[in-house]
């Protein structure tokens, strides 16, 4: 990820927004229309220049999937809700831009805003073409090479080592010859372009809807609450003392640490469900002293009102106790 992020330029599609004042921008009202206005439904990526950060949010069909937040310190993944929550209600600054792009393309942006490219062998120049593509072929590489000449970031996506998709800045549409010359400018000692790899495959998943979150931080407090019902002296102490011990496997609970601010987790759905799921598991039967029975009659009264969303979710499947209702 380049430490000057916010101030490059990324391939894109058309321009539903061009980079104005966020001032003159109701952000809420245009994801809003994103969502419901069926030509809206688009893939793409709205930027947001703050004073101290840059954003990014990733659209599919229109809907906000995913996030990331660019700071002097790097780029991170951040829930959807932070995301927004960052942007003032009335801001006085700020630079605003939405444009439509594939969902290929936002793969590539939010894979390698998040990772560490992998090493070149000593000795190669990725800047200079010449020795950049055989060594590609050679080694069958597949995957994403970024490219950043001045402030244009460019992707080539390969496979087996031969150029299979470009997403270019500025793409005039000419034959992929003139395109990559341009790309990486005249033949030099010193090449000014900057080339870093990322081998495949890439991912972007999609976060954890925030309704499914809202509904996993009811059930905790209703799995405490049946908990105490059995003589469970505190059983917030014992729920927080598990979920520790499970951050190292499921980094998403800690956003649902109780001491913190209440914040949405980024992972995808299926990885907060693994992780609450664990967590509700492991808190039960310590406990409960794994009376099993009694695990299955708390978890039962505790996510009965929420049961179909859980279902759905799959977080019903993941427990060790067959539910009846």
């Amino acid at each position: 990820m380049p430490a000057n992020a916010a101030q490059l330029r990324y391939p894109a599609g058309r321009v539903l927004l061009a980079r104005t004042k966020l001032a003159y921008v109701h952000l809420r009202n245009l994801l809003t229309d994103a969502k419901r206005d069926r030509t809206a439904r688009v893939a793409g990526y709205v930027a947001i220049w703050l004073p101290e950060e840059f954003l990014l949010l990733f659209l599919r069909e229109g809907e906000v999937v995913n996030a990331v937040r660019v700071t002097g310190r790097g780029a991170e993944a951040t829930s959807i809700a932070a995301a927004l929550g960052r942007v003032p209600h009335e801001p006085e600054f700020g630079e605003i831009a939405f444009h439509e792009a594939p969902p290929e393309l936002l793969v590539c942006m939010y894979h390698t805003l998040l990772h560490a490219p992998a090493p070149w062998p000593e000795g190669l120049v990725p800047g200079d073409p010449r020795q950049l593509f055989p060594y590609l072929r050679t080694e069958r590489f597949g995957g994403v090479v970024e490219v950043i000449n001045g402030d244009r970031l460019n992707y080539l996506v390969l496979r087996d080592g031969l150029i299979e998709q470009t997403y270019l800045v500025d793409d005039t549409g000419e034959g992929r010859t003139e395109q990559l010359a341009r790309l990486f400018g005249p033949a030099s000692s010193k090449p000014r372009a900057r080339v870093s790899q990322w081998p495949g495959p890439l991912t972007m998943s999609a976060q954890a809807p925030a309704a499914l979150v809202s509904a996993y931080r009811e059930l905790i407090e209703k799995l405490y609450g049946e908990l105490g019902s059995y003589g469970v002296p505190v059983p917030a102490a014992v729920g927080e003392r598990v979920r520790d011990s499970l951050v190292g496997r499921y980094p998403s609970l800690r956003k649902f640490d109780s001491a913190m601010k209440a914040e949405d987790p980024a992972e995808d759905a299926d990885e907060v469900t693994a992780g609450v799921a664990a967590w509700v598991t492991e808190t039960i039967r310590e406990a409960l002293d794994g009376d099993e029975d009694a695990a299955a009659r708390v978890v039962r009264s505790a996510a009965r009102d929420r049961r179909h969303m859980l279902h759905a979710a799959g977080f019903l499947g993941r427990l060790p106790w067959a539910i009846e209702w």
